[in-house]
């Protein structure tokens, strides 16, 4: 049972879960600059007897604990994870994204909104105790975390279950010797990838079927990882 509670802030993301979820919003602080957009919102609001206020720039700051607000901050009970055979099944249905240590925020964040824009269904963490996506995070991604199915589990074993039901796990890394530019992605394919600094675990890297690079002018050492994400993403849905 969910029972704890999220932030979420940004008037994209604030939108999309109005969008996707409108029953799980608990509560709404708003700016008047944000009011006519959030018409619709602070109508259902009145009707379901949410709480909705609207409150200066300064307060809203220090609500959504963030200068990038927009103009709008709601409590939401979290969005639901998930896990076991319920992961498993739904990243081995399509185009699945698995991230081995990428923790900054605004990279998740860009990552997330590109899966949505290409309809990459699902990603997959790593366990950690705190949110799946910060505040930060879900408003980087503009409303894309209402449209990725989220999960956690440990990266290897989650890889080794997926592959035995018919996918293939393409880890992109820069060890990797086949240009991503020039391989057939599968339909049902995970794209794994790790940290800028350190890549892809050895453990995780040991689970890849194919281990791809992206090939370029090569004038600075890497691509961002969000970037990365974003063109592969792009490759495996042409």
């Amino acid at each position: 049972m969910r029972s704890s509670i999220e932030k979420v802030y940004g008037l994209r993301a604030v939108l999309a879960v109005h969008a996707a979820r409108p029953g799980d919003i608990t509560r709404i602080a708003y700016g008047e600059r944000a009011r006519y957009e959030l018409g619709e919102l602070l109508r259902e609001a009145a009707q379901r007897r949410v709480a909705y206020e609207e409150r200066s720039d300064e307060d809203l700051e220090r609500i959504a604990g963030s200068p990038h607000h927009e103009g709008v901050c709601i409590a939401t009970l979290p969005r639901p994870l998930l896990e076991g055979r319920a992961l498993v099944e739904r990243a081995a249905s399509g185009l699945t994204l698995a991230l081995d240590g990428v923790t900054n925020p605004h990279n998740l964040g860009a990552i997330v909104r590109s899966m949505a824009w290409f309809g990459a269904g699902t990603l997959i963490l790593p366990p950690s105790a705190g949110p799946a996506l910060t505040p930060a995070a879900v408003r980087v991604a503009e409303g894309g975390a209402e449209h990725v199915g989220i999960g956690r589990a440990e990266i290897a074993p989650l890889l080794a279950a997926v592959r035995a039901r018919g996918s293939t796990i393409a880890a992109a890394d820069a060890r990797g010797t086949i240009d991503a530019r020039r391989y057939a992605f599968r339909e049902r394919t995970v794209l794994v990838m790790g940290a800028e600094r350190s890549g892809v675990r050895a453990g995780t890297l040991a689970e890849a079927d194919v281990v791809l690079s992206i090939g370029g002018a090569q004038r600075v050492e890497s691509l961002n990882v969000s970037v990365a994400a974003g063109v592969l993403l792009a490759l495996a849905t042409r």
